[in-house]
């Protein structure tokens, strides 16, 4: 049996990656200096990196998903 990573379509896939190596760093920091643990100050780094991120990853989060089901519901009518 496959497991759900596998099913998935190749743009969903990089979209779902590039979506958490871009917004990742930004929201540990964020989490961080909530807690008190460090003291972010301006993050503008992970911002920056955040910001040219979310955009194409959402854009091949959807493209992927579409995809994904089409190739799913191709493979339940053969």
């Amino acid at each position: 049996m496959k497991s759900t990573w596998s099913k998935l379509h190749k743009t969903l896939k990089i979209g779902i990656i590039i979506f958490i190596l871009g917004t990742g760093p930004l929201l540990i920091l964020l989490g961080l200096d909530t807690l008190g643990l460090i003291d972010a100050g301006n993050a503008v780094g992970p911002g920056i990196l955040a910001m040219l991120s979310f955009y194409p990853s959402i854009i091949l989060i959807i493209i992927g998903s579409i995809l994904t089901y089409r190739k799913r519901k191709k493979a339940k009518l053969s």
